[in-house]
């Protein structure tokens, strides 16, 4: 997962992704709040620190990882780069996935690849249910699809994978997620 995000973030930037017109900025407000927002549907499973631009889970890159049940890491210009190329609330999915890695440490799943990955899918899934619904957040799911699709490949699972499993939490809900997570 380190090695995916760090080669990601380094390809925008080879790039020169510049932010789109219709990109929110993305900064340690625009964070926080959605930490805020994650807590209202997570609170009760994990509480994580989000810690931005600090490499606080000694990544080699600023992009977003979770490294226990109380620690999510996440770079600024990463974030800003999925929200310029795949829409708004590509930031809140990914920071919705990286929770979900915390929600499984917090219960000490461990699954092997790349299911650890699609159940933080379909945890983040599950809170896009929750912005659409409690925060009116329109057409978030299909910005979360499109940016999970994105990031797909190695520990990660498939393009349609991913897909699926964002889809399962938004429809079935956290609790499943954790309990009765199908295999495809």
């Amino acid at each position: 997962m380190k090695k995916l995000h760090g080669l990601l973030l380094a390809a925008m930037a080879a790039a020169g992704i510049a932010q789109s017109a219709n990109a929110v900025t993305v900064n340690a407000t625009y964070i926080n709040k959605t930490g805020t927002e994650i807590r209202g549907v997570f609170g009760n499973y994990s509480n994580p620190t989000i810690y931005i631009d600090r490499r606080a889970c000694g990544e080699p890159s600023l992009s977003a990882f979770a490294c226990g049940p109380y620690t999510i890491s996440v770079g600024t210009a990463f974030l800003q780069g999925a929200e310029s190329n795949y829409g708004n609330y590509a930031a809140k999915a990914i920071l919705g996935h990286e929770w979900g890695h915390t929600i499984q440490y917090t219960r000490n799943i461990n699954q092997p690849a790349p299911y650890m990955e699609l159940q933080a899918d379909c945890a983040g899934g599950s809170f896009i249910r929750y912005a659409v619904d409690t925060l009116r957040y329109a057409n978030f799911l299909t910005t979360a699809v499109n940016t999970a699709r994105a990031y797909a490949g190695g520990d990660h699972g498939t393009p349609a994978q991913r897909d699926y499993y964002t889809r399962w939490g938004y429809t079935n809900g956290i609790t499943r997620c954790l309990s009765s997570l199908p295999r495809v």
